[in-house]
């Protein structure tokens, strides 16, 4: 028995996405579940920061660390996670998310905080050690994640007994920030691949910096660190303003470097949500910009239709990328038809309800069960997919051969 799990955390350690994405899917359904939960009166706390906690560390952040623990190790050429971190990192994320379920705030913003600094630490020895450099836009998403372990230490210090202006500015970096600038890091990688648009990061890897490499990673870096004075600005009263801001540099960002708004012949699914969803991101910028009221609301335009549309979406092409299922990259799945069209949905329901008072209530619970049908549905339909492979998991790769990259993969083109 011991020897089955110490093959399968081997495996697994190659591809993390295989055991965080279900793990993370389910986080999420217990996350939204919690307010018809509070609302039936069968748990006796305010759900507000657990909610929080669980959609943002436990999905977003269950989701990156299948992802980059996935992607990073073959962009670089170099080893990929072990067994046994593997298991500490999947350890961390149970608890933290049983921490956050239980009422234990701060004990799990803690453990998030451990989880993604050893993440961190890893991936840099790999980084130390790696045959090719990654992407430079990754600058940006390694920006989020220390976005997100300082958010959430600094939360976890001091709660909410600290200097206000501190405590409000580590919540915009946990919340926003680390998952706001991871999406446009590996959105600058990733998007082209789903909307067939030019890809500016493809070539510019290599063993140095070149001084295209160090171009980019220098506007990566600017845009960052523009974005998280943002929020530092905001908790002092500018919210309008930085939202405005946040706007610009996103907007321009994404069509520069993604080419969304091209029109390119990628069909299916999965091009047009991912565009619904980065309107739903810029969108909410510009809400929030122009109407000074509702913000919690107006900011789930952000995080489900944004953050949660363009997860899924993102997943989802890595699953079928992976697997060896190419062919259902361009097409109308049905069963992601109605996960787009649920999620949008729950979006509009949750976004209304604080506008209209005496229906919020209802609207909460409407807009959770849109998220839970819809786990359901991608559950069922694509989720099954993280077993398959696209080539018998015992093939053989002589130890003198080339490592192939994420790059260089034909089933990922």
């Amino acid at each position: 028995m011991s020897v089955q799990i110490s093959h399968f955390m081997k495996s697994a350690a190659e591809e993390p996405y295989r055991v965080f994405f279900p793990t993370a899917l389910l986080v999420g359904v217990l996350g939204v579940f919690l307010w018809p939960l509070f609302y039936w009166q069968v748990i006796d706390y305010y759900p507000l920061f657990s909610h929080a906690r669980l959609m943002t560390e436990g999905f977003v952040g269950g989701f990156a660390i299948g992802f980059l623990g996935t992607a990073l190790p073959k962009m670089m050429q170099t080893k990929s996670l072990r067994g046994w971190q593997l298991g500490v990192l999947l350890g961390l994320h149970g608890v933290f998310c049983g921490c956050h379920l239980l009422g234990y705030v701060r004990v799990g913003d803690a453990l998030f905080a451990l989880m993604m600094s050893l993440m961190l630490f890893w991936l840099f020895l790999r980084v130390r050690s790696r045959g090719s450099l990654p992407p430079p836009a990754m600058v940006v998403a390694g920006m989020g994640l220390v976005c997100g372990v300082v958010g959430a230490g600094i939360s976890s210090a001091l709660g909410l007994m600290g200097d206000p202006y501190v405590v409000q500015f580590a919540q915009r970096l946990l919340y926003q920030a680390f998952i706001l600038l991871p999406l446009l890091g590996v959105g600058c990688f990733i998007f082209p691949m789903i909307l067939g648009t030019p890809n500016k990061q493809m070539g510019l890897g290599g063993k140095k910096a070149s001084v295209a490499w160090k171009k980019k990673a220098g506007e990566g870096l600017l845009l960052g660190g523009l974005i998280v004075a943002s929020y530092w600005v905001e908790v002092h009263g500018k919210v309008q303003m930085m939202s405005w801001v946040r706007f610009v540099l996103s907007a321009v960002w994404l069509t520069k470097e993604t080419g969304w708004l091209q029109r390119k012949k990628a069909k299916g699914v999965m091009p047009f949500a991912l565009k619904a969803g980065i309107v739903c991101v810029l969108g909410s910028m510009l809400a929030i910009g122009l109407l000074d009221k509702q913000k919690i609301a107006l900011d789930h335009m952000l995080y489900i239709g944004g953050f949660g549309l363009i997860t899924m979406m993102v997943a989802t092409r890595v699953i079928y990328g992976h697997s060896g299922q190419g062919a259902k990259f361009q097409k109308w799945m049905k069963p992601v038809v109605a996960c787009v069209a649920l999620i949008l949905l729950g979006m509009a329901t949750r976004v209304s309800a604080d506008f209209i008072p005496h229906l919020r209530v209802s609207h909460h619970i409407y807009a959770a069960f849109c998220w839970v049908t819809v786990s359901i549905i991608w559950g069922i339909a694509v989720l099954p997919s993280v077993k398959k492979y696209p080539f018998p998991q015992k093939l053989i790769v002589p130890t003198s051969a080339k490592k192939p990259s994420v790059m260089e993969m034909n089933f990922r083109k």
